[in-house]
């Protein structure tokens, strides 16, 4: 990598924004990481405790404040750290299904949702926000380096792969709703985008359920509802 520009989803290369999400990434993928840039007002004990990360994973560093500042459009940004996409395969375990998602913001929460409350895996159908996206990394403050994902052309093909999977379909008008279904395992919590939600046609994966609110709102945010599922397993130790 000799040359270093803000992010192109067609670059083999994304980064990270911030001093959260670059330690995590030096944590969990110190193999990926190309270089890790520090911004010259980063207080010391942060930089002692990065500096052993770099240490430790014999990873390239060096102090730039002029490429920081290119690359962020906030003036508190004090690291950026750069890495090679990678592309891990998905477990047998548990998944989280993401149908067409378009939000950055949104995938981000939901990523870190995920792993506060252990599912590690999360399927994504084309076509789809990317997914290394600095806006989506920072979003999800450097959970997504702890997950395993992987990305398909459709629920079909998602489904070929993973026939074995128990699929749970969250819409608005789905048959029964969540404090009624008994999931079986493994699983494949499937939602829709922020727009649409899932198709009539995702009744026919599986279980169709919906989350009870108020009639004072008129649907759920993605990762709100990503994430009320979510802890809805984990505190019935699922």
């Amino acid at each position: 990598m000799k040359k270093y520009r803000r992010y192109n989803k067609k670059s083999e290369y994304s980064y990270t924004l911030g001093i959260i999400p670059t330690i995590e990434l030096l944590k969990a993928k110190p193999e990926a990481i190309a270089k890790i840039v520090t911004h010259s007002k980063l207080n010391k004990d942060t930089l002692k405790l990065v500096n052993g990360y770099i240490k430790k994973h014999h990873v390239t560093a060096e102090c730039n404040d002029q490429l920081i500042s290119k690359l962020s459009t906030k003036e508190n940004c004090c690291m950026v750290g750069f890495f090679k996409k990678y592309y891990p395969a998905l477990g047998g375990g548990n998944h989280v299904v993401l149908v067409n998602p378009r939000n950055p913001g949104n995938l981000g929460t939901i990523t870190r949702c995920m792993l506060a409350f252990d599912f590690t895996d999360l399927a994504i159908i084309r076509p789809a926000v990317d997914i290394f996206a600095p806006k989506t990394i920072r979003a999800s403050m450097g959970a997504l380096f702890a997950i395993s994902f992987q990305l398909f052309n459709s629920m079909t093909e998602y489904k070929e792969v993973f026939n074995n999977h128990n699929l749970y379909a969250f819409m608005a008008d789905g048959q029964s709703t969540l404090e009624k279904v008994n999931f079986e395992y493994p699983c494949s919590l499937v939602f829709g985008n922020e727009s649409s939600g899932l198709s009539n046609e995702c009744k026919k994966l599986g279980n169709s359920v919906q989350i009870l609110h108020s009639m004072r709102v008129d649907s759920l945010n993605l990762s709100i509802s990503t994430g009320i599922v979510l802890h809805y397993l984990y505190v019935q130790g699922k």
